[in-house]
Protein backbone atom coordinates (compact mmCIF):
# COMPACT_ATOMS: atom_id res chain seq x y z
CA UNK A 1 0.00 0.00 0.00
CA UNK A 2 1.39 3.43 -0.90
CA UNK A 3 1.96 6.17 1.71
CA UNK A 4 -0.89 8.36 0.35
CA UNK A 5 -3.33 5.46 0.65
CA UNK A 6 -2.23 4.70 4.23
CA UNK A 7 -2.68 8.37 5.21
CA UNK A 8 -6.15 8.45 3.65
CA UNK A 9 -7.15 5.26 5.46
CA UNK A 10 -5.93 6.58 8.83
CA UNK A 11 -7.74 9.88 8.33
CA UNK A 12 -10.94 8.00 7.44
CA UNK A 13 -10.65 5.88 10.58
CA UNK A 14 -10.15 8.96 12.77
CA UNK A 15 -13.20 10.61 11.23
CA UNK A 16 -15.25 7.48 11.73
CA UNK A 17 -14.14 7.22 15.36
CA UNK A 18 -15.01 10.88 15.97
CA UNK A 19 -18.40 10.43 14.37
CA UNK A 20 -19.01 7.37 16.52
CA UNK A 21 -18.08 9.27 19.66
CA UNK A 22 -20.42 12.12 18.74
CA UNK A 23 -23.24 9.65 18.13
CA UNK A 24 -22.56 7.95 21.45
CA UNK A 25 -22.61 11.25 23.33
CA UNK A 26 -25.80 12.28 21.57
CA UNK A 27 -27.39 8.96 22.49
CA UNK A 28 -26.46 9.53 26.14
CA UNK A 29 -28.00 12.99 26.16
CA UNK A 30 -31.03 12.39 23.95
CA UNK A 31 -32.01 8.73 23.66
CA UNK A 32 -34.19 7.64 20.78
CA UNK A 33 -37.73 8.98 21.08
CA UNK A 34 -36.82 11.72 23.59
CA UNK A 35 -36.47 15.46 23.07
CA UNK A 36 -36.03 16.52 26.69
CA UNK A 37 -33.01 16.67 29.01
CA UNK A 38 -31.33 13.36 29.86
CA UNK A 39 -34.01 11.43 28.03
CA UNK A 40 -36.97 13.09 29.75
CA UNK A 41 -39.59 11.76 29.69
CA UNK A 42 -38.80 8.06 29.77
CA UNK A 43 -42.24 7.07 31.10
CA UNK A 44 -45.79 8.48 30.91
CA UNK A 45 -46.41 11.97 32.27
CA UNK A 46 -49.62 12.86 34.12
CA UNK A 47 -51.32 16.21 33.52
CA UNK A 48 -53.72 16.73 36.39
CA UNK A 49 -57.04 18.46 35.71
CA UNK A 50 -58.56 19.60 38.98
CA UNK A 51 -62.04 19.84 37.46
CA UNK A 52 -64.47 17.38 35.85
CA UNK A 53 -64.36 16.20 32.22
CA UNK A 54 -66.25 18.40 29.80
CA UNK A 55 -65.04 21.74 31.13
CA UNK A 56 -62.59 24.27 29.68
CA UNK A 57 -59.64 23.18 31.84
CA UNK A 58 -60.15 19.55 30.84
CA UNK A 59 -60.32 20.46 27.13
CA UNK A 60 -57.10 22.51 27.33
CA UNK A 61 -55.28 19.76 29.22
CA UNK A 62 -56.29 17.08 26.70
CA UNK A 63 -55.22 19.14 23.69
CA UNK A 64 -51.83 19.90 25.22
CA UNK A 65 -51.42 16.24 26.22
CA UNK A 66 -52.02 15.20 22.62
CA UNK A 67 -49.40 17.63 21.32
CA UNK A 68 -46.83 16.75 24.01
CA UNK A 69 -47.29 13.03 23.40
CA UNK A 70 -46.42 13.52 19.73
CA UNK A 71 -43.58 15.91 20.50
CA UNK A 72 -41.86 13.77 23.13
CA UNK A 73 -42.80 10.35 21.68
CA UNK A 74 -44.12 9.49 25.14
CA UNK A 75 -47.61 9.36 26.65
CA UNK A 76 -48.99 12.43 28.42
CA UNK A 77 -52.15 11.36 30.25
CA UNK A 78 -54.86 13.64 31.64
CA UNK A 79 -56.10 12.64 35.09
CA UNK A 80 -59.17 14.35 36.53
CA UNK A 81 -58.69 14.80 40.29
CA UNK A 82 -61.94 16.51 41.18
CA UNK A 83 -63.32 18.14 44.32
CA UNK A 84 -63.06 20.93 46.87
CA UNK A 85 -63.04 23.70 44.24
CA UNK A 86 -59.91 22.26 42.66
CA UNK A 87 -57.96 21.84 45.90
CA UNK A 88 -57.86 18.03 45.65
CA UNK A 89 -56.14 18.11 42.28
CA UNK A 90 -53.82 20.96 43.17
CA UNK A 91 -52.89 19.29 46.46
CA UNK A 92 -51.91 16.13 44.59
CA UNK A 93 -49.59 18.14 42.35
CA UNK A 94 -48.12 20.10 45.26
CA UNK A 95 -47.23 16.82 47.02
CA UNK A 96 -45.83 15.12 43.91
CA UNK A 97 -42.13 14.58 43.31
CA UNK A 98 -40.61 17.48 41.37
CA UNK A 99 -39.41 15.23 38.57
CA UNK A 100 -41.55 16.50 35.69
CA UNK A 101 -43.91 13.53 35.67
CA UNK A 102 -46.82 15.33 37.37
CA UNK A 103 -48.08 18.59 35.88
CA UNK A 104 -51.28 20.62 36.14
CA UNK A 105 -53.25 23.00 33.95
CA UNK A 106 -53.93 25.67 36.53
CA UNK A 107 -56.92 27.98 36.26
CA UNK A 108 -57.11 31.39 37.85
CA UNK A 109 -56.77 31.89 41.61
CA UNK A 110 -57.73 28.30 42.43
CA UNK A 111 -54.16 27.30 41.61
CA UNK A 112 -53.15 28.58 45.01
CA UNK A 113 -56.30 27.68 47.02
CA UNK A 114 -57.08 30.94 48.85
CA UNK A 115 -56.71 30.88 52.65
CA UNK A 116 -59.64 29.37 54.50
CA UNK A 117 -60.98 27.35 51.57
CA UNK A 118 -59.37 24.16 52.85
CA UNK A 119 -56.84 22.95 55.38
CA UNK A 120 -53.70 22.03 53.49
CA UNK A 121 -50.23 20.81 54.39
CA UNK A 122 -48.60 22.96 51.71
CA UNK A 123 -48.11 26.69 51.23
CA UNK A 124 -49.92 27.94 48.12
CA UNK A 125 -47.40 30.72 47.50
CA UNK A 126 -44.50 28.29 47.15
CA UNK A 127 -46.09 24.97 46.16
CA UNK A 128 -45.78 25.24 42.37
CA UNK A 129 -43.27 25.80 39.59
CA UNK A 130 -44.42 27.88 36.64
CA UNK A 131 -43.80 26.43 33.18
CA UNK A 132 -45.70 28.90 31.05
CA UNK A 133 -48.87 30.90 30.54
CA UNK A 134 -51.45 29.49 28.13
CA UNK A 135 -54.00 32.30 27.87
CA UNK A 136 -57.24 33.58 29.30
CA UNK A 137 -60.98 33.38 28.71
CA UNK A 138 -63.48 36.09 29.64
CA UNK A 139 -66.39 35.28 31.90
CA UNK A 140 -70.04 36.11 31.46
CA UNK A 141 -72.46 36.81 34.29
CA UNK A 142 -75.53 34.81 33.33
CA UNK A 143 -79.01 34.29 34.74
CA UNK A 144 -81.82 31.82 34.37
CA UNK A 145 -84.30 32.77 31.66
CA UNK A 146 -86.99 32.87 34.32
CA UNK A 147 -85.29 35.62 36.31
CA UNK A 148 -86.89 38.97 35.33
CA UNK A 149 -83.62 40.90 34.83
CA UNK A 150 -81.74 42.01 31.72
CA UNK A 151 -78.84 44.09 33.07
CA UNK A 152 -76.50 44.01 36.06
CA UNK A 153 -78.32 46.96 37.71
CA UNK A 154 -81.57 45.03 37.21
CA UNK A 155 -80.04 42.04 39.02
CA UNK A 156 -78.83 44.24 41.87
CA UNK A 157 -82.25 45.83 42.30
CA UNK A 158 -84.00 42.44 42.13
CA UNK A 159 -81.65 40.92 44.74
CA UNK A 160 -82.05 43.90 47.07
CA UNK A 161 -85.81 43.45 47.00
CA UNK A 162 -85.43 39.75 47.89
CA UNK A 163 -82.50 39.40 50.33
CA UNK A 164 -81.07 35.89 50.35
CA UNK A 165 -83.73 34.53 47.99
CA UNK A 166 -81.61 34.58 44.82
CA UNK A 167 -79.19 31.62 44.60
CA UNK A 168 -75.93 31.58 42.67
CA UNK A 169 -73.91 28.49 41.79
CA UNK A 170 -70.18 27.85 41.45
CA UNK A 171 -67.75 24.94 41.45
CA UNK A 172 -66.92 25.76 45.05
CA UNK A 173 -65.50 28.42 47.35
CA UNK A 174 -62.25 29.79 45.93
CA UNK A 175 -63.06 29.41 42.22
CA UNK A 176 -63.10 32.41 39.91
CA UNK A 177 -66.93 32.36 39.50
CA UNK A 178 -67.28 32.20 43.28
CA UNK A 179 -65.10 35.28 43.76
CA UNK A 180 -66.84 37.10 40.91
CA UNK A 181 -70.21 36.66 42.57
CA UNK A 182 -68.85 37.43 46.03
CA UNK A 183 -67.32 40.63 44.65
CA UNK A 184 -70.68 41.55 43.16
CA UNK A 185 -72.32 40.94 46.55
CA UNK A 186 -69.71 42.94 48.42
CA UNK A 187 -69.54 45.89 46.04
CA UNK A 188 -73.28 46.21 45.53
CA UNK A 189 -74.33 45.33 49.10
CA UNK A 190 -76.66 42.52 48.10
CA UNK A 191 -77.37 39.14 49.65
CA UNK A 192 -77.11 36.13 47.32
CA UNK A 193 -77.08 32.53 48.57
CA UNK A 194 -74.16 30.35 47.40
CA UNK A 195 -74.85 26.82 46.14
CA UNK A 196 -71.57 24.89 45.54
CA UNK A 197 -71.21 22.13 42.91
CA UNK A 198 -68.55 19.64 41.84
CA UNK A 199 -67.97 21.40 38.51
CA UNK A 200 -69.20 24.01 36.05
CA UNK A 201 -71.21 21.63 33.83
CA UNK A 202 -73.46 20.81 36.78
CA UNK A 203 -73.87 24.52 37.57
CA UNK A 204 -74.93 25.23 33.99
CA UNK A 205 -77.42 22.36 33.99
CA UNK A 206 -79.17 23.69 37.08
CA UNK A 207 -79.11 27.26 35.76
CA UNK A 208 -80.91 26.16 32.59
CA UNK A 209 -83.44 24.29 34.73
CA UNK A 210 -84.00 27.37 36.86
CA UNK A 211 -82.87 25.69 40.06
CA UNK A 212 -80.38 28.52 40.62
CA UNK A 213 -80.78 32.09 39.48
CA UNK A 214 -77.35 33.38 38.53
CA UNK A 215 -73.69 32.47 38.10
CA UNK A 216 -70.49 33.56 36.39
CA UNK A 217 -68.95 31.24 33.81
CA UNK A 218 -66.49 31.31 30.93
CA UNK A 219 -68.09 32.52 27.71
CA UNK A 220 -67.45 29.40 25.59
CA UNK A 221 -69.30 27.18 28.06
CA UNK A 222 -72.45 29.27 27.86
CA UNK A 223 -72.52 30.64 24.32
CA UNK A 224 -74.85 27.95 22.93
CA UNK A 225 -77.37 28.28 25.77
CA UNK A 226 -77.29 32.08 25.55
CA UNK A 227 -77.86 32.08 21.79
CA UNK A 228 -80.71 29.57 22.13
CA UNK A 229 -82.41 31.70 24.79
CA UNK A 230 -82.17 29.05 27.52
CA UNK A 231 -80.24 31.50 29.72
CA UNK A 232 -79.50 35.23 29.54
CA UNK A 233 -76.10 36.96 29.61
CA UNK A 234 -76.07 40.22 31.56
CA UNK A 235 -72.40 41.17 31.19
CA UNK A 236 -68.89 40.02 30.31
CA UNK A 237 -66.00 40.59 32.71
CA UNK A 238 -63.42 41.45 30.04
CA UNK A 239 -62.26 45.00 29.33
CA UNK A 240 -63.91 44.94 25.89
CA UNK A 241 -66.96 43.21 24.46
CA UNK A 242 -66.57 39.62 23.31
CA UNK A 243 -66.96 39.03 19.53
CA UNK A 244 -69.16 35.97 20.08
CA UNK A 245 -71.54 38.03 22.28
CA UNK A 246 -71.37 41.48 20.68
CA UNK A 247 -74.63 42.71 22.22
CA UNK A 248 -73.62 41.88 25.78
CA UNK A 249 -72.04 44.90 27.53
CA UNK A 250 -68.99 44.74 29.77
CA UNK A 251 -69.21 45.15 33.54
CA UNK A 252 -67.46 48.51 33.18
CA UNK A 253 -70.09 49.74 30.75
CA UNK A 254 -72.65 49.09 33.49
CA UNK A 255 -70.70 50.98 36.13
CA UNK A 256 -69.10 47.95 37.79
CA UNK A 257 -65.46 48.02 36.65
CA UNK A 258 -64.41 46.31 39.89
CA UNK A 259 -65.78 43.06 38.47
CA UNK A 260 -63.32 43.01 35.57
CA UNK A 261 -61.65 39.64 36.18
CA UNK A 262 -59.29 37.56 34.07
CA UNK A 263 -59.81 33.79 34.04
CA UNK A 264 -56.29 32.66 33.15
CA UNK A 265 -54.74 29.26 32.46
CA UNK A 266 -51.13 28.18 32.97
CA UNK A 267 -49.08 25.00 32.87
CA UNK A 268 -47.44 24.33 36.23
CA UNK A 269 -45.79 21.58 38.24
CA UNK A 270 -44.61 20.94 41.80
CA UNK A 271 -42.19 23.38 43.38
CA UNK A 272 -38.49 22.89 42.66
CA UNK A 273 -38.83 21.37 39.19
CA UNK A 274 -35.33 21.07 37.69
CA UNK A 275 -34.57 24.07 35.46
CA UNK A 276 -33.73 21.89 32.46
CA UNK A 277 -37.11 20.13 32.65
CA UNK A 278 -38.89 23.47 33.05
CA UNK A 279 -37.02 24.79 30.00
CA UNK A 280 -37.90 21.70 27.95
CA UNK A 281 -41.59 21.83 28.86
CA UNK A 282 -41.72 25.59 28.33
CA UNK A 283 -40.28 25.10 24.86
CA UNK A 284 -42.81 22.36 24.12
CA UNK A 285 -45.64 24.59 25.36
CA UNK A 286 -44.48 27.48 23.16
CA UNK A 287 -44.40 25.15 20.16
CA UNK A 288 -47.87 23.84 20.98
CA UNK A 289 -49.37 27.31 21.28
CA UNK A 290 -47.84 28.27 17.93
CA UNK A 291 -49.11 25.16 16.12
CA UNK A 292 -52.09 25.97 13.82
CA UNK A 293 -54.08 22.90 14.88
CA UNK A 294 -53.64 23.63 18.60
CA UNK A 295 -54.46 27.31 18.12
CA UNK A 296 -57.60 26.36 16.22
CA UNK A 297 -58.76 23.99 18.96
CA UNK A 298 -58.07 26.44 21.78
CA UNK A 299 -59.57 29.26 19.76
CA UNK A 300 -62.79 27.27 19.42
CA UNK A 301 -62.84 27.10 23.23
CA UNK A 302 -62.78 30.90 23.31
CA UNK A 303 -59.23 31.05 24.66
CA UNK A 304 -57.20 34.16 23.93
CA UNK A 305 -53.73 32.61 23.60
CA UNK A 306 -51.13 34.61 25.52
CA UNK A 307 -47.92 32.59 25.97
CA UNK A 308 -45.38 33.74 28.52
CA UNK A 309 -42.02 32.49 29.76
CA UNK A 310 -41.71 30.70 33.13
CA UNK A 311 -40.37 33.72 35.03
CA UNK A 312 -43.03 36.04 33.60
CA UNK A 313 -45.74 33.49 34.35
CA UNK A 314 -44.57 33.06 37.94
CA UNK A 315 -44.54 36.84 38.49
CA UNK A 316 -48.08 37.15 37.13
CA UNK A 317 -49.40 34.23 39.18
CA UNK A 318 -47.85 35.54 42.39
CA UNK A 319 -49.31 39.00 41.81
CA UNK A 320 -52.74 37.52 41.11
CA UNK A 321 -52.41 35.31 44.16
CA UNK A 322 -51.71 38.34 46.35
CA UNK A 323 -54.81 40.05 44.97
CA UNK A 324 -57.07 37.06 45.61
CA UNK A 325 -55.69 36.41 49.09
CA UNK A 326 -56.38 40.01 50.06
CA UNK A 327 -59.84 39.71 48.56
CA UNK A 328 -60.60 36.45 50.34
CA UNK A 329 -59.63 37.98 53.66
CA UNK A 330 -62.09 40.79 53.05
CA UNK A 331 -64.97 38.37 52.51
CA UNK A 332 -67.11 36.73 55.14
CA UNK A 333 -65.07 33.84 56.61
CA UNK A 334 -68.19 31.71 56.80
CA UNK A 335 -68.57 31.94 53.03
CA UNK A 336 -64.92 31.15 52.39
CA UNK A 337 -65.27 28.05 54.58
CA UNK A 338 -68.41 26.83 52.81
CA UNK A 339 -68.17 23.08 52.41
CA UNK A 340 -68.82 21.60 49.01
CA UNK A 341 -72.30 20.13 48.71
CA UNK A 342 -72.89 16.62 47.46
CA UNK A 343 -74.74 16.96 44.19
Amino acid sequence: MCIATRKTTARTRRRAAAAGLISLLAACVLPAGATGPAGYPDRPVTIVCAFPPGGIVDAIARRLAQHFSARYKQSFIVENRVGAAGSIGYSAVARALPDGYTLVVASGPTTMAPPGSATTSWQPQTAFSAIGMIGNIPQAIIVSSGLPVRTLPDLVDFAKSRPGQVNYGSAGAGTTPFFTMELLKSQQKINLTHVPYRGQPEVLTDLVRGEIGVTAMTVPLVIQQVQSGKIRALAVTSSTRVPSLPDVPTVAEQGMSGLAISNWFALMGPAKLPPDIVASLASALTEALAAPDVRATLGDLGLAIQPAAPAETLAFVQADLARWIAMSRSLDSDLINTKEAKK
